[in-house]
């Protein structure tokens, strides 16, 4: 096999294992892995941030999720969900997001966490479209943005927790977290590596 050849089937094969060597980069991270506390106040409403004073979070593939507790000081929730949760979260970032994914942990006595429903999002106060995975559950994915959140803007996000199984929310964590979008991280690699398979065909 000659070398044009060779690097003609190489090539593309570079680019596929470049492909499976993405992944471990697009793995959630936020840069600092913050842990914050939030309380359910005036009622059964979590006020996190707000569109003057956001939550900055850096998008960081090799840090910690956001984990946030929600507490009830005064035992608001003693029926029970539903709670509504309001977030406002500036990407003070590099990388715009695409995505956003969202995780109640179980309850350290074993108690079944609360499920999400009823989601919008808006960018910069303007509503957007995106696609939700997990309503009706506590692990959700909210992705395919209709428009990207990027540095500097602000994601609002509002969401529903229903049906817990305990009659007093005390404390309940959630970790979230975006990711890297995957196509543009395989773009960027593929075509790293045609530009290499280029040079080194005009250098033969």
């Amino acid at each position: 096999m000659n070398n044009s050849l060779s690097r003609i089937i190489l090539t593309p094969a570079l680019a596929v294992v470049s492909l499976v060597m993405c992944n471990p980069a697009l793995a959630q991270g936020t840069a600092n892995g913050p842990v914050t506390s939030h309380t359910v106040d005036p009622g059964p409403i979590v006020l996190i941030g707000d569109p003057l004073s956001p939550i900055p979070i850096d998008l960081d593939p090799n840090g910690q999720p956001w984990t946030k507790n929600i507490v009830d000081p005064n035992l608001l929730m003693i029926n029970g969900g539903p709670l509504e949760i309001i977030e406002n979260i500036l990407n003070a970032g590099t990388e715009p997001w695409l995505d956003w994914h969202e995780h109640i942990l179980p309850d350290a006595i074993g108690v079944i966490p609360g499920v999400w429903s009823n989601v919008n999002l808006s960018v910069n106060g303007n509503p957007i479209l995106f696609n939700s995975l997990g309503l009706n559950t506590s692990d959700l994915w909210l992705d395919s943005f209709s428009q990207p959140v990027l540095p500097g803007d602000v994601l609002e996000i509002r969401k529903t927790v229903d049906a817990f199984a305990t009659p007093a929310l005390f404390t309940m964590r959630i970790q979230e977290y975006p990711t890297p979008e995957p196509a543009s991280a395989a773009l960027i690699g593929v075509g790293s590596l045609m530009l290499l398979g280029k040079r080194r065909w005009r250098s033969s």
